[in-house]
Order: structure tokens, then C-alpha cells, then sequence
């Protein structure tokens, strides 16, 4: 028998729904002038979105992907646009200018994403209820995880304050001269230096959740790892896209009681995307900015601006991918190809492709008017440069299988599996936003860090020594 969705989680929707209905009638009584074409695919893009807030954000899901992918569609494929062609009809925030076909197609491939995404999400989801009373049996039956020994966090921790003591100079070096960024800065960086982070996690989940009683040494392993994480992971050494899915994870992760609600879960995402991560913007785009310069004004009117900056581009972008297959023809996987080959060299692979979002950004550079090459590329652009619409669909469908993924990956019993699906939930707004190219160097890079620091917690020293010991002292039987 089906439960009955709890009164906060209608609630919250409710309100959600009501916004994006209120901003889509906003939208249409200030540009219903520009053509029907374009009314009606705004109304698509709204309908879809409504479609999948109802159906493809579920409150039992054990991760918090599909709240991420639903925010992402919100804020940069509904709301950021439609802010953006109100306040500047005839050109978009990448420098492209406005045809109201072109702007048509663009929603209509948004519109396609998101109900491709919930129809692929709704059939996998089913598949995993109709699995998960095996999984629950098997994990019922199964022995706990073992805790870390004392041996093991140590080792882990050593290992942590060493590499943050070599890498982290070399890492505010490169910072405080600008030095451009090289394949060996990014391994230092989202892998080395992601170590201290990858451990805390993995500590945390584990010490909240298995019910020991928290000893003064665990407390002070937490405390030091979190200051190694405050010195690698901050608003100076690191862009909002590496910050956000860390310190939110951590949140998650630390106090499950406080977040275990999925209303309180989305306004935990929602505030950080919508309010903390414009507001931080500036220390990671000014250096130099002291803490106790900022003023409230300042924060207000970065928050105000963000939305009218380059940060939101990617539905302007998706519509520039329109344009060029449009006027050349879709790539046949040739973006796809150099994204899951990220890490060959370009040395040996000659015809190797750009970053898709490097990519758009010199085809606005040779048609219109911009000025640098750091743009997203969203999967729908993606998609749509390599295969067209069928491209679309399919990468919808490969974001459902990921969203499912990681919820099955958040009801394992291992330390490490909980941690690491809420961080790669989270993370999922940076594959979503592009490029994809970047976003899977970045992930494995992680995915690497979160392995090796469970392989180092998980090391048993000292066991064999006191199982040993403890043989040793029974007295034998002598003939």
C-alpha cells in the first residue's frame, strides 16, 4: 500500500510550483509581443519543469540528486533566462543575438530534457523499489561495518597533513601569480588536495553513524582534518563549482537528524544555490577582498547581479548550440568522444576536441562579440551538438541512470557509500551545468580521492598484533 506524501513535502512543492507558474506569467505579459512561438515554448519549458517537480523529485529518494537536477533546470534553463530576455529582449547574456525561432527551439530542447529525464527516472526508480526488498533483506542479514581502528585514522591523518604541507603552497602559488592551469595543478588540486576532504567525510559518516561513544581523540581527528580542509577547500584557493558540493555534502553528512526531511533538504540546496553561492562570489572572483570589508549592500547587489552575469549562461548557450548545428550539422559524438577520453593527451591525440564549452565560446568569439573562453556547456548542449535531438533524450536518459545510481549508492552499509553519493549528488550540478569534458576529470579525480582515503582508514594495524598477543596468553594444553 502506498504511503501518503507527508503535509511538509506538498507543502514545499506547492510553493515551488506557484513561483515558477508566477514568473512564467510575468514572462509572457512582458514579451507576448515577441510572437506566439515564442509564449507557447516558454509555457513548454514551464509545464516540463512542473512535470517533473511532480514526478522526478521523489521524498524517498536516499540521495539528493533529483532535487539537484530539478534546481539546475529551474534556476539556469527557467528562471535565469527568462530574468535575462526581460531585461535584455534583443541580446543574451553571452553576446549572441536574439531570433525568436532559434529561441523557440532552445526551449523546446529544453522542455524535451526534462520530461525525457522524468519518464527515464520514473521507469528506473521503479525497477530499484521493485529490487530494494532483496537489498534490504541481504543488508538486514549481513554483519555491520567494522569501525576504523585507532591505527588507521591515524595513518590516514598523517598522510593528510603531509600532503596538504607539500602541495598546498605550491597550490596559493599558483594563485597569487595567476599561472594558467596545467594537467598537473588540476591532479593536485581536485585529487591531492582533495584528500583531507575525501577523509573527513568518510570519518564523519562514519562516527555519527555507528553509534560509538565519541572519544576526545576522534574529536580532535574531526577538528584537525576540518582545518587541513579549510586550508585546501576555500573562497581564495577554489571556484563556488568545487566549494558548494563539498560543504554541502558535509552538512549532510554531519547532521543527518537535522536534515533528514526532504523539505529541509531543499531549502538547503536551494538557499546555498540561490543566495550563498552568488554572495561568496566575492572572495572567489576578488582575492584580495577582506572579510571585514564586505558590506550588506555589497552582498545584495552581487546576489541581485549574479543572475544577469556570465555565471547563468547556459541556456544561452544551449540556443548557441542550436545555432551551430544549425548552420553545420550535429558533431556524431565527437564532443562525447573527447569527454570520456579526457585524459589522453593532446600531444598524441592530435584532432582531440575542445572543452564544448571552450568550443561555443569560439564560435561567439568568430560570430559576435566575446571576449573569453570560460563558458558552460549544459548536457542538453551536449547532447544536442553530437546527436541532435535523439542526443537529448539520450543524455536525459544517462542522468536518470546516474540520479538512481547514486541513491542505490546511498543505501549501502560501507562508510565510504553514503558520503560519497551525497557529494556526488551535489557535484551532479557541476556535469549538468558543463562541460562535460572538465566536469569527468574532475569527478574521477575525486572519485580517486574518496578510494584512496577509505583504503587508508580501512588499513587494520595493530589488530593482528593484539589478536596475537591474546592467543598468546591462553594457557596450552600439554600431553
Amino acid at each position: 500500500m502506498r504511503k501518503k506524501a507527508p503535509t511538509h513535502f506538498l507543502g514545499v512543492k506547492v510553493l515551488l510550483a506557484l513561483f515558477i507558474v508566477l514568473m512564467e506569467l510575468i514572462f509572457i505579459n512582458s514579451l507576448a509581443s515577441a510572437g506566439m512561438e515564442f509564449v507557447f515554448s516558454s509555457a513548454a519549458v514551464t509545464v516540463a519543469l512542473l512535470i517533473q517537480l511532480r514526478f522526478a523529485v521523489r521524498p524517498t529518494a536516499a540521495s539528493p540528486a533529483d532535487m539537484v537536477v530539478f534546481i539546475f533546470n529551474w534556476l539556469f534553463l527557467d528562471l535565469a533566462p527568462k530574468v535575462q530576455l526581460i531585461s535584455m529582449p534583443q541580446h543574451l547574456i553571452n553576446t549572441s543575438t536574439v531570433a525568436v525561432d532559434r529561441v523557440a527551439l532552445t526551449n523546446l530542447m529544453c522542455a524535451l530534457f526534462m520530461v525525457a529525464f522524468t519518464l527515464f527516472y520514473g521507469l528506473l526508480s521503479k525497477r530499484a523499489e521493485v529490487a530494494r526488498p532483496a537489498r534490504q533483506a541481504r543488508a538486514a542479514s549481513a554483519s555491520p561495518p567494522q569501525e576504523f581502528t585507532a591505527g588507521a585514522v591515524g595513518l590516514a591523518l598523517i598522510v593528510c597533513v603531509c600532503v596538504v604541507g607539500i602541495a598546498a603552497p605550491s597550490a596559493y602559488h599558483s594563485i597569487e601569480n595567476a599561472v594558467a592551469a596545467s594537467p598537473t595543478s588540476l591532479i593536485m588540486k581536485r585529487c591531492l588536495l582533495f584528500l583531507p576532504s575525501a577523509t573527513l567525510l568518510i570519518l564523519l559518516n562514519e562516527t555519527v553513524r555507528s553509534g560509538r561513544k565519541l572519544l576526545f581523540s576522534r574529536v580532535c581527528v574531526l577538528l584537525l582534518l576540518f582545518m587541513l580542509v579549510l586550508v585546501t577547500e576555500n573562497p581564495y584557493t577554489e571556484k563556488r563549482n568545487a566549494l558548494g558540493p563539498l560543504y554541502i555534502a558535509m552538512l549532510l553528512v554531519a547532521f543527518p537528524g537535522l536534515f533528514s526531511t526532504w523539505a529541509r533538504r531543499m531549502w538547503l540546496l536551494v538557499g546555498g544555490m540561490v543566495l550563498i553561492f552568488p554572495a561568496i562570489t566575492i572572495f572567489t572572483h576578488n582575492h584580495q577582498q577582506a572579510v571585514g570589508d564586505v558590506s550588506l549592500t555589497q552582498v545584495s547587489d552581487r546576489i541581485v547581479d549574479h543572475y544577469f552575469s556570465i555565471n547563468y549562461d547556459s541556456w544561452a548557450n544551449i540556443y548557441t548550440a542550436v545555432e551551430i548545428v544549425g548552420a553545420h550539422g550535429v558533431q556524431w559524438g565527437h564532443q562525447v568522444l573527447g569527454s570520456l577520453l579526457f585524459f589522453v593527451p593532446s600531444a598524441i591525440w592530435s584532432t582531440k576536441p575542445l572543452a564544448t564549452g571552450i568550443f561555443l565560446a569560439n564560435y561567439l568569439i568568430a560570430n559576435y562579440s566575446m571576449w573569453f573562453t570560460n563558458l558552460s556547456a549544459p548536457l542538453v548542449a551536449e547532447g544536442y551538438l553530437d546527436f541532435g535531438l535523439v542526443g537529448v533524450i539520450l543524455y536525459a536518459g544517462v542522468a536518470a541512470y546516474i540520479v538512481t545510481l547514486l541513491n542505490r549508492l546511498a543505501l549501502h552499509r560501507k562508510w565510504l557509500s553514503f558520503p560519497m553519493a551525497v557529494y556526488g549528488a551535489v557535484f551532479l550540478m557541476i556535469v549538468l551545468r558543463g562541460s562535460l569534458m572538465i566536469a569527468l576529470g574532475f569527478a574521477c579525480a575525486a572519485t580517486l580521492a574518496f578510494g584512496v582515503a577509505s583504503a587508508m582508514l580501512s588499513v587494520k594495524l595493530g589488530v593482528r598484533h593484539r589478536v596475537a598477543r591474546r592467543v598468546g596468553a591462553q594457557p596450552t594444553m600439554v600431553a
